[in-house]
């Protein structure tokens, strides 16, 4: 059996996870990718790595992870109906699995290098509180309100429709529940994101590769329902940030000042935090953003 049913999760009709068709655009790409040397470092970087198992642990044990599963854990607890929307092959939900939660993984691409079938076929060698779904992220097949915490990582800058997407999410997700959105491309206010596209290693096999400016993001998540919306990433934080201050002498002298070097220092990285999220976006370094949000309302289990 393809699926691993939990008494914890909602009930899907789930699509068929072994259909056979075409590579997908992204299986192309990541295949292509894998083939080139050159390509290896930006593989694991992104743990797109062939060995899953060695890709998910490392990612456990990133910063990345740290800070997303931070931000969870406050909402975590048991029985906690997850969704990862737009799993790929699982490499999030396997992560969350091995914190002890049962997670529903959606999944549209069938593959069985990136898509759901990699993950269910993980599953059966490596019995997990995982179910992978193959189903749509724009037609979800869950009934409404049904999920406590919803989670994605570098899905939304996917979608063929935005606002769609993110109207589904909050169909599905209960009243006072959290989505959490990592890793969603940026672009400049009144740039079409040309250099992004060009920096892409994906895009030129016909990945549908898209970005946004921050602010784009935040109000297709309001429009869409949600409230409150906070952003975070893209930037150097403050730590960073202090790290490569020295390397403007003026800067790094005013926030040496006594009593006000500290808020010259906040203010600086303030500044540096509005020009790099909003305004002077580096498209070719492909930045990213996370959202936090939450389905306004109260819920009695």
């Amino acid at each position: 059996m393809l699926t691993q049913t939990s008494t914890h999760q909602p009930s899907a009709r789930p699509g068929d996870l072994s259909e056979s068709a075409a590579a997908s655009p992204y299986e192309r790409s990541v295949r292509a990718l894998r083939a080139n040397a050159r390509m290896q470092d930006f593989l694991r970087n992104n743990y797109l790595d062939e060995d899953l198992a060695e890709a998910v642990s490392r990612y456990s044990q990133s910063a990345e992870f740290g800070r997303a599963y931070s931000i969870l854990q406050p909402h975590l607890s048991p029985g906690l109906r997850l969704l990862d929307a737009g799993a790929g092959r699982g490499l999030t939900s396997l992560a969350l699995a091995g914190q002890g939660l049962h997670v529903t993984s959606v999944e549209y691409d069938a593959s069985d290098v990136v898509g759901v079938g990699a993950l269910a076929e993980y599953v059966r060698s490596h019995p997990s509180p995982v179910t992978p779904v193959r189903a749509d992220i724009l037609q979800l097949p869950f009934p409404d309100d049904c999920f406590d915490v919803v989670f994605c990582r570098a899905v939304l800058h996917h979608l063929d429709d935005l606002d769609r997407g993110l109207r589904e999410i909050w169909r599905v997700l209960r009243p006072g529940g959290l989505f959490l959105a990592c890793n969603e491309h940026i672009v400049a206010m009144f740039f079409q994101g040309k250099r992004f596209l060009k920096a892409h290693p994906a895009a030129a096999f016909g990945v549908n590769e898209s970005a946004y400016h921050a602010l784009t993001y935040w109000w297709k998540f309001r429009r869409s329902g949600f409230w409150p919306i906070s952003l975070y990433g893209g930037v150097l934080d403050f730590a960073e940030f202090m790290g490569l201050a020295s390397h403007n002498r003026v800067r790094w002298r005013l926030m040496q000042l006594p009593l006000a070097g500290s808020a010259f220092a906040r203010l600086f990285h303030a500044i540096h935090v509005v020009v790099r999220r909003y305004v002077l976006v580096m498209e070719e370094l492909l930045p990213v953003i996370s959202i936090i949000a939450t389905k306004p309302g109260a819920y009695l289990r």
